[in-house]
């Protein structure tokens, strides 16, 4: 195979989309592709790895936006925004899960460097790209892979639909914004979203079949988009089985209970339901030696009845988060909704067994029985109890531990997804040839 040239857009250089996107940029290279990581937000700090730069996005250069009939569109174009933001969103409950609009008060452009590629992949691209300016300043000819970390490509501005199945027929009274209405934010976004994509080549991938099977039924996507299913990839190298005693030593925990770990980007999240599980261990009996390790970002619940909980904080550390999995005897991994979350991946890259609510994408991995144990969603009893019956269950666990290490190896490698995506670049090229000839 000849090298080709990608260009991958990705809104921050930390956070699970761009762990995920930088181990299959890394990877890329390595086989030969030449690969580019552009990232544009940086609230925490930046990243080291090859080729992956920091951008700033530049205005559209064209005479046109010099005129003052440009300059005054523009201005009506931002009161629109900004009345939209302020009407559906501004005083938003902030527990909520993420929201974005399809365009932004500032129109950007690609730099000229990262737009000639053979592709542009994209990935979580919320709070930096403006739809119409941004698709519109990748070259007509250039094919577009975007893969779904969440839902928001394809719905009128919420990350996680919640149930609710209105992006099918274009929006409108979000049940996710303040004032909801036919005409609301979220019935702007999707209209510009299929205005902006509308004649693109689009080539849609995501880890999980649930969210793919729901992208298909969204009406963003021009005709002749694809849709393919590539699993997440882990460098496992990086994540492997450790010594559980060294693991606890290495992290200052000393403990022989059964320690029960959870982890997320913010213990506060609804959707990544901490507070089922904390519901569920007030109900483990205490004669259960049952402890809980905790890492992410957000503060730990004062509330009684509790066992031992080790609060890690935030951790991004492949060497530290494999020995917090390594500590743990079980993952629990109880989300309301979720792609294919890399905590339960991660667990079962270093052997240990998760349980988890059987929603989204997550039992295409959580094999119930075989890599894990799924619990139906929201049933705090039910997860309280499985969490008792697998602590009294060490050779159990262990079967289900060596079980999932053995399927993350088998299904999940990195070299497998990354080749998978050359595979697809590729195609995509040859298939752009055939239809030019």
């Amino acid at each position: 195979m000849s090298e080709i040239s990608v260009s991958h857009f990705n809104t921050f250089p930390y956070g699970g989309a761009a762990t995920a996107s930088l181990r299959t940029h890394t990877k890329l290279r390595e086989q030969g592709v030449d690969s580019r990581y552009y990232w544009f937000r940086d609230q925490r700090h930046g990243t080291h790895a090859p080729h992956v730069n920091q951008i700033k996005l530049a205005s559209p250069k064209t005479s046109f936006l010099k005129s003052l009939f440009a300059k005054k569109k523009l201005r009506q174009r931002q009161k629109e925004i900004y009345r939209l933001f302020d009407t559906h969103l501004l005083d938003r409950d902030p527990a909520l899960e993420t929201f974005s609009m399809a365009r932004l008060p500032e129109a950007s452009g690609l730099p000229a460097d990262a737009s000639h590629v053979d592709v542009v992949h994209m990935h979580w691209i919320s709070f930096f790209a403006d739809y119409p300016s941004f698709i519109g300043s990748i070259p007509q000819h250039v094919p577009i892979v975007w893969t779904l970390h969440d839902m928001n490509p394809f719905t009128g501005g919420c990350h996680y639909s919640g149930g609710c199945e209105r992006f099918k027929s274009g929006c409108g009274n979000c049940p996710q914004v303040i004032s909801p209405d036919p005409r609301d934010v979220s019935v702007d976004s999707i209209k510009v979203k299929h205005a902006a994509l509308k004649q693109r080549e689009i080539h849609v991938t995501a880890p999980s079949q649930w969210m793919l099977d729901l992208a298909k039924q969204s009406p963003v996507w021009p005709a002749g988009t694809t849709f393919n299913k590539i699993h997440l990839g882990f460098d496992l190298d990086n994540f492997f089985p450790e010594d559980r005693a060294a693991a606890r030593q290495e992290l200052g925990i000393e403990s022989n209970a059964v320690l029960v770990a959870f982890g997320a980007d913010d213990l506060n999240s609804q959707r990544k339901g901490f507070h089922h599980l904390l519901a569920a261990l007030k109900q483990i009996k205490t004669d259960c030696k049952v402890e809980c390790l905790v890492f992410g970002g957000g503060e730990l619940p004062n509330e009684p009845d509790l066992p031992p909980i080790h609060h890690l904080g935030f951790i991004n550390s492949p060497d530290r988060q494999r020995l917090a999995y390594s500590a743990s005897d079980i993952v629990i991994v109880p989300s309301r909704e979720d792609n294919q979350p890399q905590v339960g991946l991660e667990a079962m890259a270093c052997g240990v067994p998760v349980v988890a609510f059987d929603a989204g994408g997550i039992p295409e991995y959580v094999r119930d029985g075989e890599t894990g144990c799924l619990v139906e969603l929201g049933d705090e009893k039910s997860l309280a109890k499985k969490i008792s019956g697998l602590s009294d269950l060490g050779s159990f666990r262990k079967r289900l531990g060596t079980a999932a290490l053995s399927m993350v190896q088998n299904e999940f490698e990195l070299a497998k997804q990354t080749q998978a995506y050359n595979d697809l670049y590729h195609s995509i090229i040859r298939q752009s040839a055939t239809r030019a000839a």
